[in-house]
């Protein structure tokens, strides 16, 4: 026979999953609030995605685009350079002589040139002496660091 005991503990096992029904259903749905907000969120992030990529692909055509005026550009440039230094060559052929403008001129220190001692006035003085074993040595390629 049934006891009044197991039917108060029948009654109490019921409410405790009268409420725990009642709890994760609140739960249920929140998840599916959240759910649905996420959902959202995702599309929109898609959304995102796919316009950085059209962007993405806009600036590269941009940017080859760039490239290849700059190349044009650049063989416009070697193209006209080539022409005039053909056109230079043949003047300079048909003169017979380059101008002194188109050739660099040599810079003064690093040009060594031979000249002939100038000849001074014999003086017996002791800093005459040294000054001309000085050009002596500059003449030789040596150094005098004494």
């Amino acid at each position: 026979m049934v006891t009044i005991e197991q039917i108060r503990l029948l009654d109490k096992k019921v409410h405790s999953a009268v409420e725990r029904i009642s709890l994760l259903k609140q739960e249920n749905q929140s998840l599916k609030s959240k759910l649905e907000h996420y959902e959202g969120r995702i599309s929109e992030l898609e959304r995102l995605i796919e316009s950085f990529k059209q962007d993405q692909g806009e600036i590269e055509q941009g940017i080859t685009n760039a490239l290849d005026e700059l190349n044009r550009l650049e063989d416009d440039l070697d193209e006209t350079s080539s022409t005039e230094d053909n056109a230079q060559s043949e003047t300079d052929t048909e003169i017979g002589v380059a101008s002194e403008e188109d050739s660099p001129s040599p810079s003064p220190s690093i040009v060594q040139t031979e000249e002939e001692p100038q000849e001074a006035p014999e003086e017996d003085s002791e800093e005459d002496a040294d000054q001309s074993s000085d050009e002596d040595d500059s003449r030789t390629g040596e150094l005098d660091i004494f």
